[in-house]
């Protein structure tokens, strides 16, 4: 499989007279996990918006392998979990793989997923939370997309969805490249080949979990 590499370049956003995002400058490629940590209100949603394409502002570069989109879901070349369900409720799993996922193999390869084969039959509304993300992510990396942007996947769900969440996310990011974000920090340093603070506006790549502590991003001794 060719190599991607996305590049948000530029990227500025303001709310108001208050700068949310300055000249912010973040890069990711096929095989690795990018994690995006940051406090409430620092603007990671924002900022994955600004690079899905859906959320507009005068001033970014949102290029991959070298060439400028200004939409790039619009192309087929990212896919978003947004923090809130996207799937309709009354529609069952398999009717959703089948108008969901393009590919014959790829319908067969979720269809046939360990976690979803028992549940085919049921509705979004029957899911458990972790299922119903569990679920969606699924459908999200297997959509014939280079790169997938995942907005707080560990959120609200049981503890064991987290592990089976990791998993995929280690498992498809041999093929993806892919961008996460969650207030659990744990998760994301576990999960991530590289770690990015969103503090101030601006990336902040982080090293050590001390840094964390530095940036007071979390209390000292906390780790």
């Amino acid at each position: 499989m060719p190599e991607f590499i996305l590049e948000a370049d530029s990227i500025i956003y303001t709310i108001g007279t208050k700068s949310l995002l300055n000249d912010i400058y973040l890069k990711c490629q096929t095989g690795e996990v990018v994690g995006l940590l940051g406090s409430n209100g620092s603007g990671k949603s924002t900022l994955l918006k600004i690079i899905f394409g859906s959320l507009p502002t005068d001033h970014k570069h949102i290029r991959i392998n070298g060439q400028v989109y200004n939409q790039p879901f619009t192309h087929d070349l990212i896919g978003y979990l947004s923090q809130d369900s996207f799937l309709p409720s009354n529609l069952s799993l398999t009717t959703i793989i089948d108008i969901f996922i393009p590919s014959t193999e790829k319908r067969s390869r979720v269809r046939d997923h360990q976690r979803i084969k028992l549940h085919l039959k049921k509705r979004v509304t029957q899911l458990s939370g972790g299922e119903l993300r569990y679920f969606e992510l699924l459908l999200l990396l297997n959509l014939n997309t280079p790169f997938v942007l995942l907005d707080e996947p560990f959120s609200g769900i049981e503890p064991i969805f987290k592990e089976q969440i990791k998993q995929l996310v280690k498992e498809y990011s041999r093929e993806k490249g892919i961008i996460i974000t969650d207030h659990d920090y744990r998760q994301i340093i576990e999960v991530s080949d590289r770690t990015i603070l969103l503090i101030n506006g601006a990336c902040k790549p982080i090293k050590n979990v001390s840094e964390l502590e530095d940036y007071n991003y979390i209390p000292s001794g906390k780790r």
